[in-house]
C-alpha cells in the first residue's frame, strides 16, 4: 500500500526508514523525520506531547483557530506579548490559521489531513464532533491517518461530558489525598502530575499507531485522559491501598513502606536521605554518630522500623538539625548513602549534571532569549534537539498551503481571505 505522493512518507520508507547519520551537533535525519502531524491542540497537555514529537523530528503543523492557543496570553510573563507558557511548550512547529467552522477552512484541514500521518486534539468531549474531526471523518479522507485525543476523563463514564483542568484530575484522582503533611490539608503538586503525563501518554499512544500501521495496513484511534493519566501514577499506591482498603494518607515527603526516607531538616537547609534498607540504615547511624540505633533490636528489619517510623525519624532528625545541609552531605554521600540537597529550580538547573545533558538551551523569540527545558530523549549519545522559535499566530499559513498542498496563488488567497477568521496573512 502506497500513500499519495504530497510529501506523504512512503510506505517503502516506513519498512526501511533512513539510518541516522550525525552531521554537526544534531542527528539527521532525526528519529521522527518525514512524520506530518497536525496539532490542534492547546493549553498544556497537547502542546506538550507535539513539542516532544517535534524535538524528534516530526514536522508539526499546528492549527490555530482565530483566537489562537489559549496560552498564547496566559499570565504572568510575556515576552512582546506571547506568554512565556506558551512560548515553552510550542518550538519546533509551524502555526496555520485555520477556522474550521468556515467552509474554506475545513477544507483545506482536510486537505493536510490527506498529507499528513497523524492528527491529535485535546478537545473536551463533543467538539471533534461537532467540527467533524472524528476519526471516522478523518479515515473516510486518510485511511492512513491515526488521531490521538485527550479528553479530561475520556469518552465514557459519568464524567465525560465535563471539562477538566490539571487540579480537577489531581483532585479526583485521589493524588491529592497522599499530598502534604500527614494532618495538613490538601496539597496540589508543585508540577502538573496530570497535564504532563496525558501528554507523555499522548506522544507514546501516537508512536504505537506509528508502529502498528505497518502491521495493520490503515491508521487506529489513540485515546488518553488527564484523569486517567494522574491515577496511573498512583502505581504500587493504588494497589497497596486496593487491597487493604485502607486510605494511605499524606505521607510528607516520606515513604508509605520504608522509614528514613524523607527529608530531613539540617541547620541551613533541608537534606533528603533514603536509607531504608537495612544495610544502608546501619551505615547512616554510624556515620552520624547513633550506632545504638542500629543495635536496637526492634530496627534490624525494614518493617520494625516502619512501625516505628516517628520516634526513628525524630531520632535522627535531632542529630542532623546541628549541621549544615553540605555538611551531611559530604559525610554520607561518599559512603554510598543516597541522599540530595532540596534544590531550587534555578540550583537544579544550573546543576552540572543538568549542564551535562544540555537539560536548557537557549530559545530565541522575537528580539529575546529565553532558556527552556530540553526533552531528556537521546540518541546515540546526542544531547542536542533541534529549537526553532514559537510561530507566531498563522506565521506559515501560507508557506504550508503552498509547499504542502500544492495551492496556487489564487487558491492560497482565497482561504486566508475565507477560511482563516480574520483577513491577510
Amino acid at each position: 500500500m502506497q500513500f499519495d505522493s504530497r510529501n506523504r512518507l512512503s510506505a517503502e520508507r516506513r519498512v526501511n526508514p533512513p539510518a541516522f547519520t550525525n552531521t554537526g551537533d544534531i542527528m539527521s535525519p532525526l528519529p521522527l523525520a518525514g512524520v506530518r502531524v497536525l496539532d490542534l491542540t492547546h493549553a498544556l497537555a497537547g502542546p506538550f506531547a507535539t513539542m516532544i514529537l517535534g524535538d524528534m523530528g516530526a514536522e508539526i503543523i499546528k492549527i490555530e483557530s482565530p483566537k489562537g492557543d489559549l496560552t498564547r496570553t496566559t499570565p504572568p510573563i510575556y515576552l512582546d506579548g506571547t506568554s512565556l507558557y506558551f512560548i515553552s511548550n510550542n518550538r519546533n512547529k509551524k502555526s496555520v490559521l485555520l477556522d474550521l467552522k468556515s467552509e474554506v477552512g475545513k477544507a483545506a484541514f482536510n486537505d493536510l489531513v490527506a498529507a499528513a500521518d497523524a492528527v491529535i486534539y485535546n478537545y473536551s468531549n463533543g467538539v471533534a464532533r461537532r467540527l467533524g474531526i472524528e476519526h471516522d471523518d478523518l479515515a473516510a479522507i486518510n485511511p492512513n491517518i491515526i488521531t490521538v485525543s485527550i479528553t479530561g476523563f475520556g469518552e465514557e463514564g459519568p464524567e465525560a461530558d465535563r471539562p477538566a483542568v490539571d487540579l480537577i484530575a489531581q483532585a479526583l484522582s485521589g493524588a491529592m489525598s497522599i499530598t502534604g503533611e500527614p494532618g495538613g490539608e490538601p496539597v496540589r503538586s508543585g508540577v502538573p502530575t496530570a497535564d504532563i503525563p496525558a501528554g507523555m501518554y499522548a506522544c507514546i499512544g501516537l508512536l504505537a499507531g506509528l508502529h502498528a500501521r505497518r502491521e495493520l495496513g490503515h491508521g487506529l484511534r489513540v485515546d488518553t485522559s488527564l484523569f486517567h493519566a494522574q491515577l496511573s501514577l498512583l502505581n504500587y499506591e493504588a494497589s497497596l491501598t486496593k487491597y487493604t482498603g485502607v486510605e494511605i494518607g499524606p505521607q510528607g515527603s516520606g515513604h508509605t513502606g520504608n522509614a528514613l526516607a524523607q527529608a530531613f531538616r539540617t541547620s541551613d537547609g533541608w537534606l533528603v536521605i533514603d536509607a531504608g534498607f537495612n544495610h544502608h540504615f546501619k551505615q547512616l547511624c554510624r556515620l552520624i554518630g547513633i550506632p545504638e540505633a542500629a543495635e536496637n533490636p526492634r530496627w534490624q528489619e525494614r518493617e520494625g522500623r516502619r512501625q516505628d517510623r516517628v520516634e526513628l525519624t525524630r531520632m535522627v532528625q535531632d542529630v542532623l538539625a546541628t549541621q549544615t545541609t553540605k555538611h551531611w552531605h559530604g559525610i554520607l554521600a561518599p559512603e554510598g548513602i543516597l541522599c540530595a540537597p532540596v534544590n531550587g529550580v534555578l540550583d537544579a538547573l544550573d546543576h552540572p549534571q543538568s549542564k551535562a545533558y544540555s537539560a536548557t538551551r537557549p530559545l530565541s523569540f522575537e528580539d529575546n532569549t529565553v532558556e527552556v527545558l530540553t526533552t531528556p530523549l537521546w540518541f546515540d549519545k546526542q544531547t542536542e534537539h533541534p529549537m526553532q522559535d514559537p510561530p507566531g499566530l498563522g506565521e506559515h499559513t501560507r508557506e504550508i498551503l503552498t509547499t504542502v498542498l500544492g495551492y496556487d496563488e489564487e487558491r492560497v488567497e482565497r482561504v486566508l481571505r475565507e477560511g482563516t477568521g480574520k483577513k491577510g496573512n
